[in-house]
């Protein structure tokens, strides 16, 4: 009896390794396949895009499951080598979970819409800006521009201007829809953190850019944040010739020393305005922007395209540098304004220096129309002229707001270039 005792004890002993063996063997195959990452992970986080990437920002992002994937190119990583990018480099770690940043040195425009309505309308998705940072975050990811200097090598032509894109991808974080704020502030502190990267390697002299500590979404009602408020010289008591009432104000919340804009609606929504309705030809929108250097020569050559520039389109004689409101409209000629035309308005454009750099400043004012379909509407020597005086004027009051961006700036040396009539 004690002997069939042992040998039941020893068939249970037995399985009981077996078990235990099989067991042991299956965690240690699966450790092997899709675990044990981490540590190299963060390594290669640590080392690569040339050492350009923020860990202490993106660290949360790394994963454990499977090595990290990282594809790299351009001159930083090695000089001589025929590319237009400075650094293009993504690193993916599985689970929706990566980053891809992008640097160039800019000898053209910057690749993103500088028009005033393109600065402050949020577009699909939903955006962001960084107080401090000239650039946005959109569905692609975060831009910004930064000055070098010194000049930015590995380009045939010589430029000063770095342009930098980051996009963040957060695995956890793709449910919500569009961009949150902690992946918008990590794009842009990546897009900074590379950026100064490569000016500290250029010698391109001058301080780094500050990482961002926050982003502003820049859809919903932002009336009284600081950025509408330094728009809040729009008022029809500063400006004679808008409609008057209560207005809403919208502002550039960049903060940038490279750019600025500012539009004023007249508010149907206010109190003061209820049960009024503003009569044809009243001006009830106005806009003013300034661009400083590559950003002034991107936005003036966007608006070129269009023909949207001082000296394109009809009555050119009407749009000479330096012309005043009482040089315009004197010939004894009606002009009709079409419907097919969104927002027809005067503009009118100027150039000044603004921290050293030459920098645009357009303003324009929009009349209310309602035009049916198909039709015109005439325009007479008389409503012509208000509207260049109040384009004028809106031009002097943007210019010396004392809390606007061109007296911040130290705009000084100012030409005015002339209108432009777009409803042509």
């Amino acid at each position: 009896m004690g002997g069939l005792t042992d040998r039941v004890w020893l068939r249970y002993a037995l399985l009981f390794v077996l078990i235990t063996a099989l067991v042991t063997g299956a965690v240690i195959a699966i450790g092997s396949q899709g675990g044990g990452h981490l540590a190299a992970n963060r390594d290669q986080l640590r080392k690569a895009c040339d050492g350009a990437l923020p860990y202490d920002d993106l660290q949360r992002l790394v994963r454990d499951a499977r090595p990290g994937e990282l594809r790299q190119h351009g001159t930083m990583l090695a000089p001589g080598q025929e590319s237009r990018s400075l650094l293009d480099c993504s690193l993916s770690w599985g689970g929706g979970n990566g980053v891809t940043v992008h640097a160039e040195a800019l000898v053209s425009d910057v690749p993103q819409g500088m028009e005033t309505r393109e600065i402050l309308n949020p577009g699909p998705g939903g955006a962001f800006t960084a107080p401090g940072t000239t650039g946005r975050y959109g569905a692609r990811g975060a831009w910004l521009v930064a000055d070098c200097q010194g000049g930015l090598g590995g380009r045939v032509r010589p430029t000063t201007d770095l342009y930098v894109t980051a996009k963040v991808r957060d695995g956890s974080a793709g449910a919500a829809g569009g961009a949150d704020r902690t992946t918008a502030l990590t794009g842009f502190r990546t897009a900074v953190h590379v950026a100064n990267t490569i000016t500290r390697a250029q010698r391109c002299g001058g301080p780094a850019l500050d990482p961002p500590t926050q982003v502003v979404p820049m859809a919903g009602d932002r009336t009284g944040d600081s950025a509408s408020r330094s728009c809040d010289w729009i008022s029809p008591s500063s400006v004679p010739g808008l409609r008057p009432g209560a207005w809403a104000t919208r502002g550039d919340a960049q903060d940038s020393t490279s750019l600025n804009a500012c539009t004023g609606d007249w508010d149907p929504d206010a109190r003061p305005n209820t049960g009024v309705t503003p009569q044809e030809w009243q001006i009830t929108g106005v806009e003013a922007a300034s661009w400083a250097g590559i950003l002034g020569r991107s936005a003036y050559d966007s608006y070129e395209r269009e023909g949207h520039v001082p000296g394109w389109g009809a009555g050119e004689e009407n749009r000479l540098a330096n012309a005043g409101p009482e040089d315009v409209g004197a010939a004894d000629q009606v002009d009709r304004v079409p419907s097919y035309l969104t927002h027809p308005q005067l503009a009118l454009w100027a150039r000044s220096v603004c921290g050293g750099r030459v920098t645009y400043h357009r303003v324009s004012v929009l009349p209310r129309l309602h035009i049916p379909d198909g039709e015109t509407v005439p325009l007479g020597p008389a409503r012509r002229a208000a509207l260049s005086e109040t384009a004028h004027t809106l031009l002097s009051r943007y210019l010396g707001a004392e809390d606007g961006w061109p007296k911040t700036a130290g705009c000084h040396a100012t030409k005015v270039l002339g209108e432009v009539e777009e409803w042509h």
